[in-house]
């Protein structure tokens, strides 16, 4: 079952299943659909969409993205493993 979580004009879209559990899957602009991929050079850390150019958010360091993306999963992990969305699943 594929499950998404919108935060800061990103879509998070993983996957729960009863086999696997939860798997991480794209980040998609909400403006425009397309994925996106982290950006980090020495002065922009940035997740910014490479089709239409809206920066969704901006990093002081590379290690403050990772926690971003981390605390973001991990909202779908949690999701994943509620009864409510289990029992959506099995239907």
């Amino acid at each position: 079952m594929q499950i998404s979580r919108d935060a800061d004009g990103l879509r998070f879209i993983g996957y729960c299943e009863r086999e696997t559990g939860f798997v991480a899957g794209d980040i998609l602009c909400i403006r425009c659909g397309r994925r996106i991929n982290p950006h980090v050079e020495t002065r922009d850390v940035t997740l910014t969409c490479s089709s239409c150019g809206f920066k969704a958010k901006v990093f002081w360091s590379e290690s403050e993205l990772h926690v971003y993306l981390a605390e973001h999963w991990d909202h779908l992990r949690k999701a994943c493993t509620h009864p409510t969305v289990t029992a959506q699943g099995s239907s």
